[in-house]
């Protein structure tokens, strides 16, 4: 019997659709069994039973941490210190901190150094406030831990997500600040001390010192989210706190620069010239007592006057006109934190 051939072509067609068909079937199961698992999950997580009570105009007025390790390269690169905060009325916060150099600066050898006056290990002291202008209050959400072990290679905990009140505020944010630290200059630099009519310059590989303290004051903008909460679930009461701070700062600052002593003399640093504007812009975190802090700009200082030949004059670009310091803080809760002001005695 012949064959016509577009019934040939007809059943070869069907016979591939057919298998075409088979081979998505097995790709599509397994993706649609995925997203089932994750539907049900978390409509298993949306099922969670808990109660929501909002604290976040219950503020602490004065909470302490303290710092054990900072990182910030306009000092000297270890830092530590105390930080003060607090909740005056609902419109005005106010922040205190302190910070103090306990290790010099280990990327200039001590052997290196033709001044030989005393190092600045670096001081910072700030006293400030932000006062709200702008405030709303938004809906959101918080994860609550209910449990977590730790195996011996992984954490495991148990969370949901519950609904809060998320506060968030724009203030206007200034107060006053007293920076003290070292400037060290290497043989490559283009700037040098002058003294009188000495110029003073470092050999190669080795450098020159001084010490600079510079009292200013700063204002801008902040911006901060607050999620103070009780979430109560299976008779079990959960206490969460997560606030962000973010500000920007405008500087302005006058600096005094310390005598230097080389080759045994105490000679006064005559080409110093004030640099009073700087910026910064930074970022704090607070969750559950322990404050993170990121910060970069400029800081209002000085810079050496010197005759600069032409074909040195790209090396004035080695100090960045824009940008001269930056910090990491960790601060950890020690006295009357958010996350138990008001809450901890609660039912």
């Amino acid at each position: 019997m012949l064959t016509d051939r577009n019934d040939y072509s007809h059943g070869v067609f069907h016979l591939t659709r057919k298998k075409l068909k088979n081979k998505q079937m097995k790709i599509l199961f397994p993706i649609v069994s995925l997203a089932f698992a994750l539907f049900y999950c978390a409509d298993a997580n949306a099922q969670q039973e808990y109660t929501t009570t909002n604290y976040t105009h219950d503020l602490a007025p004065v909470k302490v941490s303290i710092a054990v390790l900072a990182i910030e390269n306009i000092l000297t690169p270890i830092t530590a210190g105390i930080l003060v905060e607090g909740h005056l009325n609902d419109k005005l916060f106010y922040n205190l901190q302190l910070r103090q150099g306990y290790l010099r600066n280990f990327m200039i050898p001590k052997d290196k150094l033709i001044t030989t006056q005393k190092e600045s290990k670096g001081t910072v002291f700030e006293v400030g406030a932000d006062w709200s202008f702008s405030e709303k209050m938004e809906s959101g959400n918080v994860k609550v831990t209910t449990s977590s072990s730790f195996d011996g290679t992984y954490l495991r905990e148990k969370s949901f997500k519950a609904k809060c009140e998320v506060r968030k505020y724009w203030a206007i944010s200034g107060g006053a600040m007293v920076y003290a630290r070292p400037k060290y200059i290497n043989s490559d630099s283009s700037q040098y001390i002058i003294s009188g009519s000495e110029d003073i310059k470092a050999p190669q590989d080795q450098y020159t010192h001084f010490n600079q303290s510079t009292f200013g004051v700063y204002g801008g903008i902040a911006h901060r989210k607050i999620k103070k909460a009780i979430v109560k679930s299976d008779g079990w009461n959960y206490r969460v706190f997560y606030s962000t701070r973010f500000y920007a700062h405008l500087l302005v600052g006058s600096t005094t620069v310390g005598d230097i002593i080389y080759n045994g003399q105490t000679l006064p640093v005559d080409n110093a010239k004030q640099m009073p504007l700087g910026y910064r812009l930074g970022w704090q975190w607070d969750q559950m007592g322990v404050v993170s802090g990121i910060e970069f700009g400029k800081m209002p200082g000085v810079s050496l006057e010197t005759p600069v030949e032409a074909d040195e004059l790209s090396k004035i670009f080695q100090n960045n006109p824009f940008l001269n310091f930056f910090r990491f803080t960790f601060h950890y809760s020690i006295f009357n934190g958010d996350k138990n002001y008001h809450m901890k005695s609660k039912k």
